[in-house]
């Protein structure tokens, strides 16, 4: 049995839209009763991890400005689990991409605060040692998105155009713009909003970018990132997630930490290979 012949998790035009495009909005996925269950989940485990940092937002570097970043909660909060291995966003995610089976890369909260500045536009998978292996993210804007609270903008098409250099957000060097590279000609970010229960998805290599927080609400999002099984290791630069798992340069990306999302058996979770320090690992990552 193929992915194709279940049930699909998607719309057909989904598909075909993120396909074209390299992002779409898929409403409904979520349903409101589990929406707040996993917002008060990841809400405490963000309060736990952030426990005693009182800095406003000014006083943060540039690349804490953007977001309050807490990644791999699945493996230090069980209460997390559930949303990080919700079938029905692994399923979405193999369909999306249009493979058999997809492991799961890591979940991180990305919260930002009132007055948060922009996320500079980048792609995903660049900032990782995975060469060109398909990767997709899951953005789970807990209350919904506007533009003005710090939405997401896309870049139409821009995942065909493959890796570009990697952009460095904590702008601890010259920052390389993007926007500007010629692999883009030009194009600019369209960004969307998304109502409560909506997943905002894009690819591993579209161009992506979020608005400043202009509200005087924090912005609670949650993304899951998922890679497609069976490929290998292209880079030998250090990575945690490949790392702990032993994974060496030419050697398929699995075992500890990397397991499978989707397919998987119903209702069960992976056991959590970290301690608490293991789980926070390096901060800087795929963030939104």
């Amino acid at each position: 049995m193929t992915i194709f012949d279940r049930v699909s998790a998607l719309d057909p035009q989904h598909v075909a839209e993120f396909a074209a495009n390299g992002f779409v909005v898929t409403p409904e996925l979520l349903e409101p009763n589990e929406l707040n269950r996993y917002r008060v989940e990841v809400d405490r485990a963000v309060d736990r991890r952030n426990a005693g940092d009182d800095r406003a937002v000014e006083e943060k570097t540039i690349y804490e400005q953007s977001f309050i970043q807490c990644m791999r909660l699945w493996e230090t909060d069980p209460g997390v689990a559930p949303l990080t291995f919700h079938p029905r966003l692994a399923q979405a995610a193999a369909e999306l991409l249009g493979v058999e089976s997809v492991l799961l890369w890591q979940d991180q909260a990305l919260y930002k605060e009132p007055g948060g500045r922009i996320t500079d536009p980048h792609q995903d998978a660049t900032f990782w040692p995975i060469g060109e292996t398909p990767l997709i993210t899951a953005w789970i804007p807990f209350e919904g998105s506007t533009t003005a609270g710090g939405g997401m903008g896309y870049v139409p098409r821009s995942h065909q155009a493959g890796p570009l250099k990697t952009v460095n957000l904590t702008h601890t060097t010259e920052p390389y713009d993007i926007m500007a590279d010629p692999a883009l000609g030009g194009a600019e970010s369209v960004f969307v909003e998304a109502p409560p229960g909506a997943v905002v998805w894009h690819h591993g290599f579209t161009v992506h970018e979020a608005a400043a927080n202009q509200t005087d609400q924090t912005r609670r999002v949650f993304t899951i990132v998922y890679l497609a099984a069976g490929h290998r290791r292209a880079k030998p630069w250090p990575n945690f997630p490949l790392d702990r798992a032993g994974v060496a340069v030419g050697g398929v990306m699995e075992g500890e930490g990397l397991p499978v999302a989707w397919p998987r058996p119903e209702g069960e979770l992976p056991a959590s290979p970290a301690t608490v320090g293991e789980a926070l690992g390096p901060q800087v990552g795929t963030r939104s």
